[in-house]
């Protein structure tokens, strides 16, 4: 009876430990893009004019970026790339309705607007983040990896 008891304490023990979440998965593919240069003052980038402020650009990076106005002299620009199975035809993030965070629809992954951080879902990496530089009312996106 010891020895049943070990066994299944052992099986147990196997099947917890299978239930641990794998921090395994496919990087987001790397890719170059010309710089972006950006005027603010034109119309069409009101959005980025305020704190809180995003807009979607959806010819640059893998799958498109999103600009994210910390302050007057910070901005973020996110890859739109789950970084959760990154090469899954839907892995794609987009703004939430609240303009409060990050959802990628396809996973239920969601990510937070200052850095870029899983809070949600499956995701265990941030999502990737490309240099950003702000002089007066121009704003410039590299493809230089900054996380």
């Amino acid at each position: 009876m010891y020895g049943l008891k070990r066994a299944v304490f052992a099986i147990g023990l196997m099947l917890l430990s299978g239930c641990e979440p794998q921090m395994v998965d496919d990087p987001i593919p790397l890719t170059t893009f010309t710089d972006v240069v950006i005027n603010l003052s034109l119309p069409e980038y009101s959005a980025l004019r305020v704190d809180g402020g995003l807009k979607l650009f959806n010819n640059i990076g893998v799958r498109g970026v999103i600009v994210y106005r910390v302050n007057a002299t910070t901005f973020h620009a996110y890859e739109r790339n789950c970084s959760y199975h990154p090469n899954e035809a839907g892995s794609t993030v987009d703004i939430h309705t609240s303009n409060l965070f990050f959802q990628d629809f396809s996973c239920g992954s969601t990510f937070n607007l200052t850095e870029g951080q899983p809070t949600g879902g499956p995701a265990w990496r941030p999502l990737r983040q490309y240099h950003t530089d702000v002089t007066v009312n121009v704003l410039t996106i590299t493809s230089d990896v900054i996380n």
